[in-house]
């Protein structure tokens, strides 16, 4: 049987785990929106703040720094494209290609930010259950008309339950293609394909058994919703957590 991945709960009684679950989804709201628009000084705090959270929450740093090699692709590509499309003074030519100072810095920032916020994600999925996920954005959503809050929750909740299982559904196709030597085939746009069609498939089908022992289940919006109380520690942190926010938004 798979094993589970670093972005899934794990339980704990750290200070991260217990913190009340809408003041983690604000902080985590705010942070993420410091983090696009901080500059490079304030990036670093952030990222000691980060560090200290996964510290803090006791995340399997080198767990998901292995799950995170495929967001790398990602990375790589976001950095090339940056990198390629930035002008300034051209450090490196290679026929129509051109690679400068102001591209590499502004690539280098725009994956920083992108790591940072994936990071922050996993450090809030591993340490809040999927329950209380659904009861905090019910909560938020109640007060605004003609939105189901119970189905927009419910929605919300299944999306983070599958994502440790698309990674591992990815684990599980990639194993399966090294054992029968994909990797050496040299077209790209070919083990694209052979890796993303039975992926996807794999992932729907999941999906749809998901889907029906719901149904079998006789499953309904109108299940209790569990109290939620804020101590506090919990404003607490939120008003400096906040504050930490504007201020590297400032600098």
């Amino acid at each position: 049987m798979a094993s589970l991945t670093a972005f899934h709960y794990r339980a704990g009684n750290t200070m991260v785990h217990s913190l009340d679950t809408r003041v983690k989804l604000v902080l985590m709201a705010l942070a993420s929106l410091a983090i696009l628009n901080a500059s490079a000084t304030a990036l670093m705090l952030l990222s000691g703040i980060v560090v200290i959270l996964c510290l803090a929450g006791h995340v399997h740093l080198l767990s998901a720094a292995r799950e995170l090699r495929f967001f790398s692709i990602v990375l790589v590509m976001v950095f090339a494209a940056r990198v390629l499309s930035t002008p300034g003074e051209p450090l490196l030519q290679i026929g129509f290609l051109v690679v400068g100072k102001a591209g590499l810095i502004g690539g280098a920032i725009v994956c920083w930010r992108l790591l940072l916020v994936v990071v922050l994600g996993l450090v809030f999925i591993s340490s809040t259950r999927i329950s209380q996920i659904k009861h905090a954005v019910a909560w938020f959503f109640t007060p605004v008309p003609w939105v189901p809050e119970k189905r927009v929750a419910t929605m919300l909740g299944l999306v983070v339950r599958f994502i440790p299982v698309i990674f591992i559904r990815a684990g599980d196709v990639a194993a399966a293609q090294n054992a029968r030597c994909v990797g050496s085939r040299r077209n790209p746009f070919y083990r694209l394909k052979v890796f993303s069609v039975p992926m996807l498939r794999s992932v729907f089908r999941d999906a749809g058994n998901l889907a029906a022992a719901m149904e079998a289940r006789c499953y309904s919006e109108d299940a209790s919703r569990g109290l939620m109380k804020a101590a506090k520690s919990d404003w607490l942190v939120l008003i400096s957590g906040g504050s930490l926010c504007v201020i590297a938004m400032i600098l």
